[in-house]
Formats: structure tokens, sequence, C-alpha cells
């Protein structure tokens, strides 16, 4: 049976920085980090292909039921675009550092309707230490995985949201979309900047485009139907990509000593496949892209053999499960620990 995940002390699994260093000189020396041009360029262009389709689409009928598909559909390959847009910002795709950056700004900009450098600045904390409560910005959110969580929040999550919160967890990933959003206007206007104005040029032609575009091919009805659509598929998806990453997983007490070790078990990895590989845009190999973040998506499944190895000779544990399982660990850790409150 499934138990809730613990938050642990920090104590175990404690290995030697130089360690790392090793883990690293090994995978760079199997030529892990070599870039990978042309299958992004297919996975690239493959997606604006979809996106170019879709938008067509918009222009040739306005029955309600094939627009609520379509904006399905473009709302599935603007996550896709987001995932490249993920690699650039992790200097995965280029070996030049100003050219991955600048395409980063200009897909998460003006492709999503997001800001990169709050995204940047989120994830590049979340990397540093992933499930270390207190420290990981991704554990702040109305849902918990450890009590230690739960006593800093209010009253009204305690006695409204934790009860059901294996429930309204995924009725919230409808809102995963609208609510980055939100916060990459927050971000932005808080420290106005040239690269503030500029994100905020380009995530203001995104929405503009797409409205106007929307509005003037169909119906007002039909449009917002279709980009509500958009925003909800999304929402889900972007939260169906990242949850399986960490949530359920053991957490990190707040006081205790991060450790690199903790990249590897405080995450789990979804078994890869062509259709796993390309719907989850490499991060199903989550274990390799914490610990070698930098590193393009496509070496992960040569990272991973050497990163299994060492985890089986220092009795490290890897924690590797399906799509739909670590969609059944999340459901029941949330189950196991709103009920530990309540009694």
């Amino acid at each position: 049976m499934y138990q809730t995940p613990n938050t642990k002390p920090g104590s175990e699994y404690i290995l030697p920085a130089n360690d790392y260093e090793k883990l690293i000189t090994t995978v760079t020396a199997k030529g892990c980090y070599k870039r990978t041009y042309l299958p992004f360029f297919f996975i690239f262009i493959f997606t604006l292909t979809g996106l170019s389709v879709s938008l067509f689409f918009i222009t040739i009928t306005d029955n309600l039921v094939l627009q609520l598909l379509n904006g399905m559909l473009f709302g599935f390959f603007s996550v896709q675009l987001g995932l490249i847009g993920h690699d650039l910002s992790h200097g995965g795709v280029f070996t030049t550092k100003k050219l991955n950056h600048n395409l980063a700004i200009l897909i998460w900009g003006l492709g999503c309707g997001l800001s990169e450098s709050r995204w940047y600045y989120k994830h590049n904390a979340h990397h540093q230490a992933p499930n270390h409560i207190g420290h990981d910005p991704d554990l702040e959110i109305p849902f918990v995985f450890s009590h230690e969580q739960a006593i800093t929040y209010s009253d009204f999550n305690k006695k409204w949201v934790f009860p059901y919160q294996q429930i309204t967890f995924w009725i919230g990933l409808c809102f995963v979309y609208p609510y980055n959003i939100l916060n990459s206007m927050r971000f932005l206007f808080r420290d106005i900047s040239l690269r503030s104005h500029w994100e905020i040029l380009l995530m203001i032609i995104h929405f503009l485009l797409l409205f106007a575009v929307t509005l003037y091919y169909l119906p007002a009805m039909v449009a917002i139907i279709f980009n509500l659509a958009v925003f909800l598929t999304m929402g889900i998806y972007m939260g169906l990509i990242f949850a399986p990453n960490h949530k359920g997983e053991d957490m990190l007490a707040s006081e205790a000593t991060y450790n690199w070790v903790h990249q590897i078990t405080l995450t789990r990895n979804i078994k890869p496949n062509f259709f796993t590989s390309y719907f989850l845009g490499g991060l199903e190999h989550q274990i390799e892209h914490h610990l070698f973040p930098t590193m393009p998506r496509f070496r992960y499944k040569e990272a991973r053999i050497i990163v299994k190895d060492l985890c089986l000779t220092q009795a490290i544990p890897y924690h590797e499960t399906s799509w739909l399982e670590s969609m059944k660990q999340i459901h029941l850790a949330l189950k196991e620990e709103s009920r530990a409150w309540q009694n």
C-alpha cells in the first residue's frame, strides 16, 4: 500500500561533492553534453506546423464543436513550444548562451504569452532545492504533502482546502496557465527594466494577435470558447507535465542540509518511451534533468544508464514509474496527508 511521503531530516544518502564532479566528468566523456540540433529542428518545425494548421482552421469554419477541439489542439502545441523555450532557458539547445537566452525570451513571450525571466527566477530556485520545504518555490501552492507545510497555512486552507485537496488539486490544473500569466505580469511590473518592458510588449502582442485573429474570423461566442479551450488545455497539459516529477515524493525538512543526492531521492522519473518523451518534452528523465540541467533533452537516455549504475552501487533509491502510476501516487499522497491532518 502506498504511504504518505515522509519529511526527511536530510541525513540519508549523503555523498561528497566530488562524487558529483566525477559523475559530470563521466557523462561528459560519454558525449552527453553534445548538442542535438537535428532533433530540436524537427520538433520545432513540427510544433510550428501544428500551430499554423490550427490558425488556418480558424479561417475555414466557425463550427463551435470543431473550434473547441481546435482550441485544444492550439493549446497542446503552445505547450510544446513552451517546452522548447524551457530547453532554451536551460541552455540545452545551442552552445551560445546569448542565443539560447534571446530565443527563450522570444518563445516564452511571443509564443506562449509568459515571462521568461519570471520563470527562470522561480525555476532556478526550484532546481537548487527540489522538494526542500521553505526553499523550493514550487511547493508554494495551496496543496500540501507534508505536515510541516500544513502548519504554516491559513485557517481557511486548513478548513476548506486540505480536506478535499485530492480533488481540488486536479481541478486546479485548469488554472495553471492563467495563474502563470498573472504572476508573470506581477513579476515584470515589480522590477521595471528594459528587459521587463520587452517581455511585457511580447506578451501583449501575443494576446492581441490571438484575440484579434479569433474575433475577426469567428463569431464572438465561438472565439471565446476557442480561447477558453486554449487556456484550459495549456493549464492542464502544463500541470500534467510538471506534477509527476516531484509531487508525492519525499520532502526535505526546512532545517535539513541539502546535498546533491537529493536531486535523485526527491525526484521521480517516468518510464521513457517514444510517446512519453514527446508529450513530456524530455522531462520524463526528471532525475537526469535535475542533475544535468544544461544537457540536451535527447541525451538524457544515455545519462540515465550512468545515473542508474551510480544509484545501484551506492544503494541510492532511483524512483521510476509509469505516468499513470505517478498520477495515482500524487492522488494518494494528497489524500493520506489530508486524512492525517484531520485526525
